[in-house]
């Protein structure tokens, strides 16, 4: 067997490592030296197919001179904006207070994706997507409980609604339980005939956990009891059907407590009528009592399910747009409905950005957010010293809590209740004297300072005062969760390139426009010599004949008297057109022209304004193409006259200065960045390798 030493293999290793570099780079070369940096075909190809290529190659009719012209152009751009980076970054542009401020809020916007868990997240959107798939009638009886109400006060509440729940059971009506805990609740209140009755809603209408148990149920089912923030319910399913958002619908309705034979008969011959033929929907409105809706066709427009009665839904159901119902009868009276446009529910995709928005306000969200601060806490290590014991302690005896590492009880001592409960609170860091690590990250700790800052930025104004031991402990497991997002956050970079190089191109973008800003498009606006330099050397160039210098010139303007006079009732033309005409020929001024006007009205200065006006010829109403040329023209108007006095018709003209700055101003600032280019590029020493672009194949 050949053997060889370990030097030898070292050296072989070293060579195939070598030769394994050069290949790579081989098949990726420099295409460009901007400042000494090298810039590799592989990146520049990313940077131009995310500009232009990807789009040129989807372009049908685009040639391939035409795909090898944008190519070449793209690597002058591409040169000019890494010179112009190195400069911004010589510049300190990097640092500025603006362009921090600006990442920030755009980090925190790409960020929010990335601190939340995903896979929960998903399935919470997919489960609000089914159930969006159908609408629930249903009611509720309300046991009130706050959601920190004592354990006591909670306990006397469960009993409540599981004894209310076991009368229904037992065969009480529901909706006459259901007014009973609303009187007992609120005596002065009155009471509704369907006490308890919500409607019809669907996902995110209702409390998540009143949601849950009401999709739970079957159509006639009663729920157990259901805990939320306002205390403990049990529901009733009424109803479930496959109707979704909302409704563009018409309606007729005749007002009638009962469902007598005459009311019938009224309601059953307009229904006729519509069927037959014999009148539109929207005119037979007209006989509607509904005075709000009977003008305009009956229409109620983007109308919810949960503001539509029950009836109104249950007739909706099945139809198709256009149709109209049978005569029914409610409450309200009778009515006949036509169904005009309604949603229908979008693909899951489609419907992500609204869910996303709504979970943010919704308690779903809220727990999507704790169990991914808790998912943080375990991936990175993050330890609650309040709940980790103390390993120096002694054994706990019988009876005696464990020693943890670390208690709130020094800050909840400084913390002054009544104060707390009206939001008032002020920390003071002196009443601190015990700086033991409450959490512990894996780049820093925080202790009861922190969270001291934190409960007085964080504390709300208390409705029903809790022990400020209860306050201080619930913020201090949002402090927890916010201490472990935010670390989270702080690994996003290191863990997600692709969230890292979309940070980094918004701030190289931030960069350059403040660079552009500053170096280019501001100094020419406020560089006046440079600008007036500028105008007399480029406003030689223009052509009066070239197409695409029409805008620095003047076209034909006309100058003009206007006199408009109110009201010409006892006012003779023909008359004042000969005076108007012998005051044009002598060149008569526009107050001249008024003083005729006044005159000719018997000297009512209240009915003549006069204005001067330079009008040029394509971008104005006043006058006709009959009328363009130098005279005297009078039209009416309204009860009045106008009178138009062309003095004169002034010949296509070079604009000034100032009367073209836009225009001047936007090629100068084109010459400004040339000019910078240059400079930049010699001051960079930009090297393109021209043999590598014309190797890029497209």
């Amino acid at each position: 067997m050949m053997r060889f030493s370990k030097k030898a293999m070292a050296v072989a290793a070293a060579s195939l490592f070598t030769f394994g570099c050069a290949l790579a780079q081989n098949n990726d070369p420099v295409i460009m030296e901007v400042g000494g940096q090298q810039i590799r075909q592989s990146e520049f190809m990313q940077e131009y197919n995310n500009a232009v290529g990807d789009r040129m190659a989807k372009d049908p009719t685009a040639t391939a001179a035409q795909k090898r012209q944008a190519l070449e152009e793209y690597v002058e751009l591409f040169a000019n904006f890494r010179a112009k980076l190195l400069d911004a970054h010589l510049h300190g542009f990097v640092t500025t207070r603006e362009l921090r401020r600006e990442l920030k809020k755009y980090r925190t916007e790409l960020a929010a994706p990335y601190l939340i868990d995903s896979a929960e997240m998903d399935r919470l959107m997919r489960e609000a997507y089914e159930r969006n798939h159908y609408s629930l009638h249903a009611a509720h009886i309300l046991v009130r409980c706050d959601a920190d109400a004592t354990p006591a006060d909670t306990l006397e509440a469960y009993r409540r609604i599981k004894e209310l729940r076991k009368r229904i059971v037992d065969g009480e009506d529901f909706y006459a339980v259901a007014a009973e805990e609303a009187h007992r609740t609120n005596p002065r209140a009155s009471t509704r005939p369907n006490e308890g009755d919500l409607g019809y809603f669907t996902a995110f209408d209702m409390v998540y956990p009143f949601e849950n148990a009401a999709y739970a149920l079957k159509v006639g089912e009663l729920s157990g009891p259901v805990r939320s923030r306002y205390g403990y319910h049990i529901i009733k399913l009424i109803d479930k059907v496959p109707l979704y958002g909302r409704i563009d619908m018409a309606h007729i309705w005749l007002s009638s407590r009962d469902s007598s034979y005459e009311s019938r008969q009224k309601i059953d011959g307009i229904h006729s009528q519509i069927a037959n033929g014999e009148i539109s929907f929207e005119k037979a409105a007209r006989f509607s009592d509904d005075r709000t809706t009977r003008d305009n066709g009956g229409l109620l427009k983007d109308a919810t399910l949960s503001n539509l009665p029950p009836e109104y839904i249950q007739r909706l159901v099945g139809m198709k747009d256009g149709d109209v119902s049978e005569p029914f009868f409610t409450q309200y009276g009778w009515h006949i409905i036509k169904l005009v446009r309604h949603d229908t529910l979008a693909p899951l995709e489609d419907m992500m950005p609204y869910y996303k928005q709504r979970m943010a306000r919704d308690q779903r969200g809220e727990e999507s957010r704790k169990g991914f601060a808790r998912k943080c806490r375990i991936r990175y290590g993050i330890v609650d010293n309040t709940t980790t014991p103390d390993p120096k302690a002694q054994k706990p005896r019988r009876g005696q809590k464990q020693q943890m590492l670390a208690s709130l009880d020094n800050l909840i001592a400084a913390i002054d209740s009544d104060s707390l409960a009206k939001a008032k609170w002020s920390f003071n860091e002196a009443d601190i004297t015990d700086l033991s690590p409450l959490v512990v990250t894996p780049n820093r700790s925080y202790d009861s300072r922190d969270l001291g800052a934190y409960i007085e930025s964080h504390q709300k104004r208390e409705r029903k005062a809790r022990a400020k031991e209860t306050v201080a402990r619930t913020l201090y497991e949002d402090f927890i969760d916010s201490v472990s997002v935010a670390y989270a956050d702080s690994q996003l970079e290191n863990e997600h390139a692709d969230f890292a190089e979309l940070i980094d191109d918004y701030r190289r973008g931030l960069m350059i426009f403040d660079y552009n800003d500053k170096m280019i498009w501001s100094k020419a606006i406020y560089d006046s010599a440079g600008f007036a330099d500028y105008y007399s050397r480029a406003s030689l160039t223009k052509n009066l004949d070239n197409p695409g210098d029409s805008v620095f010139f003047w076209r034909e303007r006309a100058r003009l008297s206007i006199v408009d006079i109110a009201d010409s009732t006892c006012l003779q033309r023909k008359k004042l057109e000969k005076l108007m005409t012998k005051a044009w020929k002598r060149s008569a001024g526009s107050s001249e022209l008024g003083e005729i006007a006044v005159q000719a009205m018997k000297g009512k200065k209240s009915e003549v304004k006069t204005n001067v006006e330079l009008v040029e010829q394509g971008h104005q109403s006043l006058l006709s193409p009959e009328q363009w040329k130098a005279g005297v023209y009078i039209t009416p108007k309204g009860k009045g006259l106008r009178v138009l006095v062309v003095d004169e018709i002034l010949p296509r003209s070079l604009k000034a200065q100032s009367e073209a700055r836009g225009y001047y101003l936007n090629e100068y600032q084109n010459e400004v960045e040339r000019k910078l280019n240059d400079e930049l590029r010699r001051k960079y020493n930009v090297k393109i390798n021209r043999d590598v672009v014309k190797g890029i194949r497209l």
